[in-house]
């Protein structure tokens, strides 16, 4: 039989099962089960309706039973919301480069043609004349021993235009055609000019003594070396350079018999020993022996030379200066001597050469006075004696060539005069004269006293004094010389006389 139960009751029980439901549901929130609820009336049997989940809406019926209570889904549990999406990678500074296009085709490689061939041979009736005709082979035979052409300038001899240079052409340079005296109708090669060209070859031997009619062979900077062939055959040669290359050894034997040259330059070499006596005899206007080996002493045929220029500086040349330069009067002109290791009294004679320009002996180991003889150059520019073992008095009749003669350049440093003349001091004031480290009182830039004692103090160094002036000089007057003892003019030392002595 149902038992009716009031409505608030009913309410209010209602209200007692949700709340214990709700605090059974959330001590058991992690298991799948419950436990069951005992009922009090109604027997044994145990209810196991489980409450979990379930909400019981009461019908409204009037006797205020349970049943049609429906058991409705729990609500959707409380979720935090999702995430933002991250946001989206910057955009790069620069666009990413297009992909490269895809690879075009390479052309088709050209036709694979053999290299061209040596020029033909020019053929004998090519050539103006048969002198050309001879000359091509030697040419060319000579161009297959060169060694090193920086230049080029090998590269212009080809073909037959030998004389192409008598034509203003630009073939076969540094050959130069004329024609020969004997000859006035047939050109020919007269000189060849490899000056700067910088070619290296082993040898001349074969090349410049095969132009019969060769007058000039200038080769200055090159590279050339090994032994100069026999030119005698070349009637018409007179000129000879071969300057700045790689020559050594002893002095040349094919040119002493060269009696016809007039210009010989053989300056920075690797030649040495002694120079035969015969150079000095070939009639040349020019002789440059300068900046190789050569020593020994210098021939006494040096007074024979023809030369108006004449340089043996920079050597390892010994002994005296020879007194036969007395002979080239007239003719010499600049004659230079300087750095080598000539000895022995400046000679007297130096000042009986009439002409002179320039005379360089400076960097030697030469002794005495400066002869009063100096006096009578009065062509003389250039007067080096520096570096030498000079002393004594430094005559006026020298320094009066500032005035009466050319004198410009007057160097007497690093020598033991003493003393200079009254006509001098002018000379050094003006700078015209250098005597710094000498042995002059008073003077800035002199040798220690003690130097100057110990040099006079030995007669090995002590030269004969000639106080003669072997020419009139204007407004000079020779201070009177005592006779000595023996009844001799020469006065040995350095302290005797007075005015123009030493």
């Amino acid at each position: 039989m149902a038992v009716r139960v009031p409505n608030h009751a009913l309410v209010l029980a209602l209200v007692v099962v949700l709340s214990t439901a709700h605090d059974v549901a959330s001590a058991t929130e992690s298991s799948s089960h419950t436990r069951s609820a005992e009922g009090t009336s109604g027997g044994n049997a145990p209810s196991t309706v489980s409450l979990v989940g379930c909400g019981c809406a009461p019908s409204r019926s009037s006797t205020g039973s349970l049943e049609g209570c429906a058991c409705q889904p729990p609500p959707p549990s409380a979720c935090p919301p999702p995430p933002p999406p991250p946001p989206p990678p910057p955009a790069p500074a620069c666009p990413p480069p297009p992909p490269p296009p895809p690879p075009a085709c390479p052309p088709p490689p050209p036709p694979v043609c053999p290299p061209p061939g040596p020029a033909p041979e020019p053929e004998p009736w090519d050539f103006e004349n048969e002198k050309l005709r001879a000359l091509y082979p030697v040419i060319h035979a000579f161009k297959q021993t060169i060694t090193s052409d920086p230049l080029g300038v090998t590269a212009t001899w080809v073909g037959k235009d030998i004389c192409a240079s008598h034509r203003n052409g630009t073939s076969y340079k540094g050959f130069y055609c004329d024609f020969p005296p004997d000859a006035n109708t047939t050109l020919t090669v007269a000189s060849i000019d490899f000056n700067g060209f910088h070619l290296c070859a082993p040898t001349l031997a074969g090349f410049i003594d095969a132009f019969p009619d060769l007058a000039l062979f200038h080769a200055n900077s090159n590279n050339f070396s090994g032994d100069l062939p026999d030119l005698t055959h070349l009637r018409y040669f007179y000129e000879l350079d071969l300057s700045n290359n790689a020559f050594s050894g002893s002095f040349p034997a094919a040119v002493p018999p060269l009696g016809g040259l007039l210009f010989l330059d053989l300056r920075f070499n690797g030649f040495a020993g002694e120079v035969p006596p015969p150079v000095f005899g070939i009639s040349v206007e020019a002789l440059f022996l300068n900046n190789n080996g050569f020593s020994g002493r210098i021939p006494d045929t040096f007074g024979s030379t023809t030369a108006q220029y004449l340089v043996v500086a920079n050597n390892r040349f010994t002994g005296p200066i020879p007194r036969s330069i007395f002979n080239v009067s007239g003719t010499l002109s600049e004659v230079l001597f300087l750095n080598n290791d000539f000895s022995g009294c400046l000679p007297y004679e130096i000042g009986l050469v009439e002409g002179l320009t320039v005379f360089d002996a400076g960097g030697n180991r030469i002794r005495g006075p400066i002869p009063l003889s100096f006096g009578c150059l009065a062509d003389v520019d250039a007067l080096n004696l520096a570096s030498n073992q000079l002393y004594g008095h430094v005559p006026d009749v020298l320094c009066l060539l500032y005035k009466t003669g050319k004198l410009t350049n007057l160097s007497l440093s690093d020598n033991y005069f003493h003393s200079v003349g009254y006509h001098c001091l002018e000379l050094v004031r003006s700078r015209v004269m250098d005597v710094r480290r000498n042995c002059i009182p008073g003077f800035p830039g002199q040798r220690p006293p003690i130097e100057c004692a110990l040099f006079y103090a030995d007669p090995r160094n002590h030269c004969p004094f000639i106080p003669h002036i072997p020419c009139d000089l204007p407004g000079f007057k020779p201070p009177a010389i005592a006779a000595l003892p023996d009844g001799k003019g020469v006065v040995h030392g350095y302290g005797e006389g007075s005015g123009g002595g030493n």
